[in-house]
């Protein structure tokens, strides 16, 4: 049976909304928060929550931080039991303007109507970074699936129920003509893979596992080109990766959430 506040309503526990906001992403690296270190942390008082948010420099773009503050308390407020959710950005240039914004409900577009022209809800500043997560992710299956001896026409007529995972073992499998393939280390990568495809639109059931950004078939003889721009994304997020985790370990100079939480964040590597 619940614990029961004062007023009747069950008090929220840390760890409650610790899952709750596990996997939300920094847009720009595509890697969760809790896993960057940059919740700093989170404090209860009865059913009502704070989250403390910091980033690696002073500066990083407020639309970002809008969207990763906005994701936090969305995330925070599913949590049952919880009455209401305030999220504090810190250490930022616009970190009460944004926090404020959030806290209020108010869109990016109300908060800084200077700053955008077509894009208001920033719907499509996310999808860019999700298409770019979905190729990252893409790239790392398709090589180890060639290293493993499979040919670019298996490859082209692999179907997304072809793709299964274990997350708790980070096994990937994948359904080949009478026998299945296990790629150890790409279970949380294939899940994340599948899920941003998805949302995307660009995976259906019954349809191709590779395809291109648009949703489309790798065309025939056309695999190594793909390639080659596949391995141009992953690096550039694994670049911008490392360097914002250098930065802000420098600013604040402790460990990652991943370390002091003990949380299991995806390793797309």
């Amino acid at each position: 049976m619940p614990i029961q506040g004062a007023v009747g309503a069950p008090l929220v526990r840390p760890e409650q909304v610790w899952a709750a906001i596990a996997d939300v992403l920094d847009p720009e690296l595509d890697t969760p928060l809790v896993r960057l270190g940059f919740v700093d942390r989170i404090e209860i008082s009865g059913t009502k929550v704070d989250i403390f948010l910091k980033l690696p420099t002073f500066w990083c773009a407020p639309n970002f931080a809008y969207l990763m503050a906005s994701d936090l308390a969305e995330r925070a407020r599913s949590v049952p039991g919880v009455s209401s959710v305030q999220v504090h950005l810190l250490d930022h240039c616009e970190g009460e303007a944004i926090s404020a914004a959030v806290n209020r409900g108010l869109s990016f577009a109300a908060a800084f109507p200077d700053e955008v022209t077509t894009d208001s809800d920033l719907q499509e500043l996310r999808r860019t970074f999700l298409r770019k997560g979905f190729l990252m992710r893409q790239d790392l299956l398709l090589r180890r699936l060639l290293r493993a001896g499979l040919s670019e026409e298996v490859l082209r007529t692999r179907r997304l129920e072809d793709l299964s995972w274990d997350e708790e073992a980070d096994v990937a499998c994948v359904c080949l003509p009478g026998a299945t393939l296990q790629l150890p280390t790409l279970g949380r990568s294939a899940r994340a893979y599948v899920e941003r495809g998805q949302t995307l639109g660009v995976l259906r059931v019954g349809g191709p596992l590779f395809v291109n950004e648009q949703g489309e078939p790798i065309p025939a003889g056309e695999l190594q080109g793909f390639l080659r721009r596949l391995r141009s994304v992953r690096l550039s997020l694994l670049f911008n990766t490392a360097m914002c985790s250098a930065l802000f370990r420098t600013r604040y100079q402790h460990a990652s959430a991943e370390t002091a939480h003990n949380e299991e964040g995806e390793n797309p590597l």
